[in-house]
């Protein structure tokens, strides 16, 4: 009956591990297949899409890809590059790397122990809950997670909120954030004439938040009607994309 056992055992453990290196070895496929075609986050799974909203609610998809019957790659704004399998189910890298990813890995450049784990607002700690009781009155908080030890919390307006382990609070975030490479800030004053005259002419009454230049693009956030609205430029001001 123990050898039993610990065949049973052994067969289990064998089990997990080919679950992993199956995991692995599906990254891969999607992050190199030829067969990479880019999709809008609109024609994504519905399943991706909650997900993104749940735990990414402080962030953007810039580009989405899906690989025929293999799955989906996400790269954020904020510099995570998350995989999906075919039924849109979140998988993660386990490694370890052996280069062919480039020296950041799949998941980019960061390498987050955790993506994030959503938290139920109502089950936010008492500090964080009276912080903003005081410093934001009348204004509900609508998502929360925890990432690495912090609480990031969306509230409705939409402000993006980071607080440490203690439930102190740090600072206020903008959907424009990246995790590794900092944002050169874009001014009224410094606005490139094109990317102020789109924004005139299609945006009137949005309200600017902040812009940020990085890696050739120009990043603009505003807040519109209808929540907020993300414009990103490339170099020269011509329109790549919107993302709400």
């Amino acid at each position: 009956m123990i050898l039993g056992a610990a065949a049973l055992l052994l067969s289990a453990c064998n089990k997990s591990e080919d679950t992993l290196q199956g995991y692995d070895l599906l990254i891969l496929e999607i992050a190199t297949s030829a067969e990479r075609e880019m999709v809008e986050p609109s024609e994504l799974p519905q399943t991706i899409q909650a997900y993104v909203e749940d735990v990414y609610f402080d962030s953007y998809i810039e580009t989405a890809f899906r690989v025929p019957e293999r799955g989906y790659e996400l790269n954020m704004g904020c510099g995570d590059n998350l995989f999906f399998d075919r039924n849109g189910n979140p998988v993660r890298f386990r490694g370890p790397d052996d280069g062919r990813f480039g020296p950041d890995g799949p998941h980019g450049p960061c390498h987050p122990s955790e993506f994030g784990v959503p938290v139920l607002v109502d089950n936010l700690p008492a500090p964080i809950q009276e912080y903003i009781t005081e410093n934001y009155p009348g204004q509900e908080a609508a998502r929360a997670k925890r990432r690495d030890g912090n609480v990031i919390i969306l509230l409705r307006g939409p402000v993006l909120l980071l607080f440490d382990s203690n439930g102190n609070f740090v600072e206020e975030l903008t959907p424009l954030h990246h995790c590794f490479r900092p944002c050169r800030e874009v001014t009224d004053e410094n606005m490139p004439d094109a990317i102020a005259a789109y924004i005139e002419a299609n945006y009137p009454d949005a309200e600017f938040r902040k812009a940020c230049a990085r890696n050739g693009r120009v990043a603009v956030f505003l807040v519109g009607e209808d929540g907020r609205i993300i414009l990103i430029f490339d170099h020269e001001g011509n329109l790549l994309f919107v993302r709400g």
